[in-house]
């Protein structure tokens, strides 16, 4: 699975997963290796980078899928529809400068 399958299937995941996903060159990028973990009331506690550390090395933190939910019902509804790659753009955009 890569990133840009899940923003695109985000409606259709689980909303109680979380993201995380492999840089390329330091960057996300939509063909980015990614996965969706449920973590459990412990692992909700500790720091993101140590989850990932345990359970899927060399891939980072992105953000909860009710979040990405949220921002692509939110990019559905905009007045002027996005494509598909502007979308994804706009969902990374998010993930990388404002999560």
């Amino acid at each position: 699975m890569n990133l840009r399958d899940v923003i695109l299937t985000s409606a259709t995941i689980n909303a109680d997963l979380v993201l995380y996903a492999k840089r390329v060159d330091g960057k996300l990028l939509p063909s980015s290796e990614a996965i969706l973990l449920e973590l459990t009331e412990e692992e909700l506690d500790m720091k993101t980078n140590e989850i990932a550390n345990k359970k899927c090395p060399g891939f980072s933190y992105c953000m909860e899928m009710f979040l990405l939910q949220e921002i692509t019902q939110g990019l559905d509804i905009l007045k002027e529809k996005t494509d598909i790659d502007k979308k994804i753009d706009r969902v990374i955009y998010y993930i990388e400068y404002d999560a």
